[in-house]
């Protein structure tokens, strides 16, 4: 009964909608030493990556730039210069650059040339700019104020006086909807933005991580086998054909933020006891019950604030503590996801569940949320089949949330949990059962389920 009864009040008692404010993924390594150091790999033939089905909350896909400003960039790296190439595609199930087009547009190389072009329904740009085989170079359409430039390693191509509707909702990366224009090479950080045109005149190109501005559709670092959207949308990626990573990658700096660029994250590895591993698309691994090594970052959700926190990890048998909590207990006392080395805990300043029993080496999802209007605690697990209701549920009027996350240890440095984190992701309200189980089918696959 307080599944049923949970699952009913996450989508009656939400006050505001849950909006995604801190994206922790360990898909690409977010702490010192660890960036970018794989890219989508496409081998000109059958291999793209496309936006499929609904947003994690039930809405259509939002890759709509509409007739404003918009930034499309990528790093890209080809390999030959045969034919029509395809950065990024979104005109539905045309394959020919020169077709009528009324709803997206292709950003590519042209016909047996490394230069990029343009097009959408008569807007065509050329860059004069060429890319080199074998080579990383940054590459982006901006249009801004009715004109759309091409710029290649961050020098203007070309421009051309552009409002056209791109209205088409779904991306192609790669290749084409229905088949063709073939990409033969690498691609990495790839951000789709509307409404901003980030770059308004010639540009040093970044030499980091893309992160998720405002307005960003979009956002694929391209980095792990599992492709995974770092966008609020969490849009679901196809991948045709097989894509796979290669060791190809553009030399661009350690991320310092989490992928929403709002909250700085705070390493202290001293005793490098935390590590980022590649396993399961990347992980976060701490490896000893050292407390002195850990890893804080996230808001301050101690009063007042609705809140939901997802996260996706495997505990080790080494050791058992405390893996998710905050990193000040002054006011409120959290922990999610272990407690003495038993999954499923969720302790919102009070008991919603804190197991003595059930250890075990296997990937776990946890969703932890507190409604303030309610005083409603709700934890959704699971392992190898998605969540139908809520695990457990408690009302507690002294609940709360975290100031700031610590990752691996209680505050101070106690009760060391050695485990693999994958990613964290808070939202500023309750997600629905809708929202659990759409993120549950976008990652159980990355976690081997």
């Amino acid at each position: 009964m307080s599944g049923i009864m949970g699952g009913l009040l996450s989508s009656y008692s939400i006050q505001t909608p849950a909006t995604l404010v801190m994206n922790l993924d360990a898909t690409v390594g977010a702490m010192p030493g660890s960036n970018i150091t794989t890219s989508a790999s496409f081998d000109g033939s059958t291999q793209r990556l496309s936006t499929t089905g609904l947003l994690a909350t039930g809405a259509a896909e939002g890759t709509n730039m509409g007739t404003g400003n918009f930034t499309w960039e990528c790093w890209v790296r080809p390999t030959a210069s045969i034919g029509y190439q395809a950065f990024i595609d979104t005109r539905g199930q045309e394959t020919g650059y020169s077709a009528v087009e009324t709803d997206g547009a292709f950003f590519g190389l042209n016909n047996n040339t490394l230069f990029p072009i343009y097009y959408s329904s008569g807007a065509l740009i050329t860059s004069s700019i060429a890319v080199t085989l074998n080579t990383w170079t940054h590459v982006a359409v901006v249009r801004n104020s009715g004109t759309t430039t091409l710029y290649v390693g961050g020098v203007s191509g070309g421009t051309y006086a552009d409002s056209l509707d791109l209205s088409a909702p779904y991306v192609n990366i790669g290749g084409t909807a229905i088949g063709g224009l073939w990409l033969t090479g690498q691609i990495s950080n790839l951000r789709m933005v509307k409404g901003t045109a980030v770059y308004t005149a010639g540009f040093v190109p970044p030499t980091s991580t893309l992160r998720a501005i405002a307005g960003t559709q979009l956002l694929l670092p391209l980095a792990a086998t599992v492709f995974t959207d770092m966008s609020s949308n969490l849009l679901a990626i196809t991948n045709t054909g097989t894509v796979i990573t290669t060791a190809q990658a553009p030399t661009l700096a350690a991320a310092t933020t989490d992928f929403t660029g709002t909250y700085a994250i705070t390493t202290t590895n001293a005793g490098a006891t935390i590590t980022y591993n590649s396993a399961n698309g990347g992980v976060f691994r701490k490896s000893t019950s050292s407390g002195a090594d850990v890893m804080i970052l996230g808001p301050n959700y101690v009063t007042g604030q609705s809140y939901s926190v997802f996260m996706a990890y495997k505990i080790s048998a080494t050791s058992a503590g405390r893996l998710l909590n905050t990193n000040s207990e002054a006011t409120k006392d959290w922990l999610l996801g272990a407690y003495n080395g038993n999954p499923n805990a969720f302790y919102p300043n009070f008991s919603v569940n804190l197991p003595s029993t059930g250890a075990d080496t296997v990937w776990h999802f946890a969703w932890g949320t507190f409604n303030t209007g309610t005083s409603l605690g709700q934890l959704y697990t699971a392992t190898s089949a998605q969540p139908t209701g809520t695990s457990f549920a408690v009302t507690n009027a002294g609940g709360g949330g975290f100031n700031q996350l610590r990752l691996f240890s209680r505050s101070a440095g106690s009760e060391v949990q050695t485990a693999d984190i994958g990613m964290i992701r808070v939202y500023n309200g309750v997600v629905t059962l809708a929202q659990v189980q759409s993120q549950y089918a976008a990652f159980k696959a990355r976690f081997g389920y």
